[in-house]
């Protein structure tokens, strides 16, 4: 990893060999990559400061994950503080407390027969650590807040400061899930419903107990459902020890029993489910600090989680919409229930999961997250935001998901790996040019390609027209699909469903009556692959009824509130999308790629300008604009600025 002329930061393992080394050592660092920083990672075992002592290289952070204290580790905080480094203590479970080792608090004690004196002596060396620490990280506020607590030892003089990374998912995490989704889709149907469990380690017995009676409902209720658990080899290897419910008599032959795996293999597990578990014990302190991983985990396969109503998964999941909180057994009752019998809510609340998780535990949120925090480490000033026009008091733009329409898969191709780049397509009634728009997208330089048309119930035979196209062109694609709504939605959230479809991490809407020069993807996705901007908008040549060329310009809140200079023909970071809601069917029509961009206003998301990139732009007397928006622009203006106050647009 590393690199130099950046400020450098050291991260130290304390297992190295471990899941959450994953999680919170080899995924931070790569976000610190990304929001500029050089990164390091050290197993505690081969710690020397000696190695970054050097002033070039002299770290501005050292972070210490899950890091018992001894002599060395003090010695070398010491004397990396000396050097001018700050100190950051981070854990992911409450392991800094040794009054809670107990068997009533730490079910693992019990379940794995570990010795109490063992457990707090781990808990007192890692509080050691902690004390040593400038700062604190936690994924989860609880857990934060646990950090920031003062202990009286010799070792604490005052209140430190606690800040929430969140776990999250990387780029290679996403294309793993997707996958996995995609190899499972191939399959032939068994007609089986599976509810998963996926415990990491034999620790969770009376977490399960939560859910247990629940399960033992669905499994009798539903004869097509199976319970899917896990085990290591070897015998006592069951991570859950199903003999302890008396609940499950009867029902071993209704537990599916799989092989555990490594994290970089759980998306293949995860794919297999059709309904997620999470459950925990409220109120104990332990599983209240607890991360809610289990949620983005599943959400990035599209299955939706039902959980314990934790903090954590209630500040993480919007209850009946991107999953289940199940505070008792009558909710879990009915979660579990509902999902195993009705395939449509569980296709409707795991895609919105999956939109929700996009950004939030993704590589763009968490280098966001990152900056802010590593910044309020060092004491500098905050990171430089792009120019922004915050939205007035009026609620968060974010704080819906993309409305997806009900839609019908007609064609699919391709489907084993994840493209770079989807060109998503609304058609409708354009079966005179849609193939022109398509060959425009055939005749790409850039290889990895995915193409989604989704037609929005055309009368003119534009969806005979793509799926015969398509049919011819599959093979240069990775993956294509044709998609028909069930009922006409307009073109807004045509492009919903066609992105919604799409499993690459990039988009480009294309309408069917426009189209693209050969370098203009490639050029876009390599400036977006060099950029921490959320989208690249082209130059725009239009063509048809009048040729006029519009080169690409910088992004200006300032001068997208006095207009719309900026087409629907951008690529798209598929996260940032998701974050602003995707695109919304309002009283703007025909300007709801302006409406997108002033909610990447309202969210500080920004477009880069690339000017040698090009799109074509057809005008002509029947497009939208001319047909619809033009009719009715002090209508179209009034709406905008309605949802906008901010802008100053007016009707021409």
């Amino acid at each position: 990893m590393g690199g130099r002329g950046r400020s450098r930061i050291v991260f130290v393992s304390g297992e190295p060999r471990t899941a959450g080394h994953i999680y919170r050592v080899e995924r931070m660092a790569r976000s610190a990559e990304a929001a500029g920083y050089a990164a390091d990672i050290v197993a505690v075992d081969d710690l020397d400061p000696a190695l970054w002592r050097d002033g070039e290289v002299s770290p501005a952070i050292v972070m210490f994950w899950r890091v018992r204290h001894r002599p060395m580790v003090e010695r070398a905080i010491a004397e990396w503080r000396a050097a001018g480094a700050k100190i950051v203590f981070d854990v992911d479970d409450l392991m800094v407390d040794p009054a809670i080792a107990r068997p009533d608090v730490i079910d693992a004690i019990r379940s794995m027969r570990l010795k109490t004196a063992d457990v707090a002596g781990l808990y007192e060396g890692i509080r050691r650590t902690m004390l040593l620490a400038d700062a604190c990280l936690a994924p989860t506020t609880p857990l934060a807040a646990a950090l920031a607590t003062p202990f009286a030892t010799p070792f604490a003089t005052q209140c430190r400061p606690s800040m929430v990374v969140e776990n999250g998912f990387d780029e290679q995490a996403y294309r793993a899930s997707r996958e996995a989704v995609l190899h499972r889709r191939r399959e032939p149907h068994d007609g089986l419903v599976r509810i998963g469990y996926a415990a990491g380690s034999r620790t969770h017995q009376r977490d399960f107990a939560v859910a247990a009676p629940a399960i033992a409902a669905a499994l009798r209720q539903h004869p097509q459902a199976r319970l899917v658990l896990f085990r290591e080899a070897g015998r006592g290897g069951d991570l859950v020890d199903i003999t302890e419910f008396p609940e499950m008599a009867g029902l071993a032959d209704r537990v599916e029993w799989r092989r555990v795996v490594p994290l970089s293999r759980l998306p293949d597990e995860l794919a297999r489910f059709d309904v997620n578990l999470a459950p925990l014990e409220v109120g104990n302190p332990f599983c209240e600090a607890k991360s809610e991983l289990k949620y983005f985990e599943a959400a990035l396969v599209g299955v939706p989680t039902v959980a314990s109503p934790t903090e954590p998964f209630r500040a993480a999941i919007r209850d009946g919409e991107t999953g289940f909180l199940a505070a008792d057994q009558a909710s879990w009752r009915d979660a579990i229930g509902r999902l195993v019998g009705d395939p449509v809510l569980r296709d409707r609340i795991g895609r919105s999961a999956l939109h929700d998780v996009l950004y939030r535990y993704g590589p763009e949120g968490r280098r966001e997250k990152l900056e802010d925090v590593f910044g309020r480490v060092l004491g500098g000033p905050p990171p430089r935001r792009v120019e922004s026009l915050p939205r007035p008091a009026i609620g968060s733009p974010a704080s819906s998901l993309p409305v997806v329409p009900e839609h019908d898969v007609i064609l699919r191709t391709g489907g084993g790996r994840v493209a770079d780049l989807a060109v998503v397509v609304p058609l409708y009634n354009y079966s005179g040019v849609v193939v022109e728009a398509l060959d425009s997208v055939a005749a790409q330089s850039l290889g990895s390609l995915e193409l989604v048309v989704v037609d929005d119930r055309s009368t003119d035979g534009s969806l005979e027209v793509a799926k015969a196209w398509m049919s011819r062109h599959a093979s240069r694609f990775v993956a294509a699909t044709l998609a028909r709504n069930r009922v006409n939605k307009g073109v807004a959230l045509t492009r919903n469903a066609a992105i919604s479809i799409a499993d690459a991490p990039l988009v480009f809407p294309l309408d069917a009556d426009n189209a693209i020069e050969p370098d203009c993807l490639r050029l876009l996705a390599e400036r977006l692959a060099s950029s921490t901007a959320s989208a690249a908008h082209p130059t725009l040549h239009h063509f048809g009824d009048r040729v006029k060329r519009r080169p690409a310009r910088a992004w200006s809140p300032e001068r997208l509130a006095r207009g719309n200079y900026i087409d629907a023909m951008a690529v798209v970071r598929k996260s940032a999308w998701a974050l602003v809601g995707g695109y919304h069917k309002g009283a703007f029509t025909g300007w709801e790629d302006y409406d997108l961009w002033c909610r990447f206003v309202e969210r500080g998301l920004w477009s880069e300008a690339v000017p040698g990139a090009v799109a074509r732009y057809r005008v002509h007397a029947g497009s939208m604009l001319k047909r619809d928006t033009a009719a009715a622009m002090e209508r179209v203006v009034a709406a905008i600025r309605a949802e906008h106050p901010w802008l100053t647009v007016r009707a021409a």
